[in-house]
């Protein structure tokens, strides 16, 4: 896993009319640097968060990573899995859950899909907001008992693989950037000392 991406550094174009939706062809992320001044329609994708996501913390889905992004009484139309197969997965009763936080622009982009689809609006995009150093180790002792579940779980089967992976050891030094983050407001530079989790 990669370091945390900050949502603030990416822009959203969507295209009109944006429904009926058609997957992912219906909008563009891009990262702010590599938009030009003169390029119109772009927003920032954070101001998304209104439109697509809500705010429902203290109801997300246990399985969820912590990051920005979280699932959350979801709909069971497994439109998620469709839409961002790379970041979410369904638990045992169907609701889907973001079992790796989005590495760069494409798997922002299928988030996003994942959530203008998501008809109950059960995706949260402020988890920034909400994790804490105390929160993101509690977790991640819980880490056993979500590999147990791991096996009830639907998706890919890769993603599958990579959230069991994820669970058995490979989430701890994402979790520790992420943790960081959240406590500085800053990714880590070579110079931090990164919190144990």
């Amino acid at each position: 896993m990669t370091q945390p991406i900050q949502i603030r550094e990416f822009v959203v174009r969507l295209q009109e009319p944006l429904y009926p939706y058609q997957h992912m062809t219906r909008i563009q992320v891009r990262n702010l640097k590599t938009v030009a001044e003169v390029e119109s329609g772009w927003m920032p994708a954070a101001a998304l968060a209104s439109q697509f996501f809500r705010s429902a913390f203290s109801k997300r889905n246990p399985l969820n990573i912590p990051g920005p992004f979280y699932g959350a009484e979801t709909d069971t139309c497994e439109t998620g899995i469709a839409e961002a197969p790379h970041n979410v997965l369904l638990d045992p009763l169907g609701q889907e859950f973001v079992f790796m936080q989005p590495r760069g622009a494409d798997e922002l982009q299928d988030i996003i899909s994942a959530a203008i689809c998501e008809c109950f609006v059960g995706y949260g995009a402020d988890g920034d907001d909400h994790w804490t150093l105390t929160l993101i180790r509690e977790w991640w002792r819980s880490r056993l008992d979500l590999l147990a579940l791991s096996t009830k779980t639907k998706g890919l089967a890769e993603s599958r693989c990579r959230w069991e992976r994820i669970l058995s050891g490979e989430g701890e030094a994402y979790l520790r950037e992420y943790a960081f983050l959240v406590e500085n407001g800053r990714l880590s530079s070579d110079m931090d000392a990164l919190p144990e989790i």
